[in-house]
């Protein structure tokens, strides 16, 4: 197993998945305040270097790598500070990429659930960017954000979608 080439593929996984620079992650690697170990990473993950192909064996084994990584908490802070950042620019036009954005977010915070007991170091669903939504429904439903097409999100755990009006409905069948 070549470490440079699963190192490689691990750090690609992770900007592909999060829709980052190669450089952003790397930095947040190599910069974490909680070092990490790669070569023993690495070596403790040899079970996932499996497959019928090299291909394969470096595709499964960078899949286990991107995990460790991403379990993190100094890589987390970093990444998910930059995903917190996207969601602040969030130009109301497409719940979907807030959605996106959100469950980007979630996936990293589920790798490190002690390091987000911390204030300010998680994603708060109850300050996401929206247009205003109207009151005559924000006070009987629950609406996490809303984009200019009305398309809301909406559920315990904001991951769901619904239109203003299909609430509005809803609500007058109460």
């Amino acid at each position: 197993m070549d470490n440079c080439i699963l190192i490689e593929k691990a750090v690609r996984r992770i900007a592909d998945a999060y829709d980052l620079d190669l450089d952003k992650v790397e930095k947040a690697i190599y910069g974490s305040e909680f070092p990490l170990d790669l070569p023993g990473m690495m070596d403790d993950g040899l079970y996932c270097f499996r497959g019928p192909d090299d291909e394969v064996r470096y595709d499964n084994a960078s899949i286990c790598l991107s995990n460790r990584i991403l379990a993190n908490p100094g890589v987390a802070r970093v990444l998910l500070s930059s995903i917190r950042s996207r969601m602040d620019q969030w130009d109301r036009e497409d719940i979907n990429d807030l959605l996106s954005l959100l469950r980007q977010a979630v996936s990293i915070m589920e790798l490190n659930p002690d390091f987000y007991t911390v204030p300010g170091s998680y994603i708060d669903i109850n300050h996401l960017p929206s247009e205003r939504i109207p009151e005559d429904v924000n006070a009987r439903y629950r609406i996490w954000s809303m984009d200019k097409k009305g398309v809301c999100l909406v559920g315990i755990d904001a991951d769901r979608l619904m239109h203003i009006d299909d609430i509005r409905k809803s609500l007058s069948m109460i």
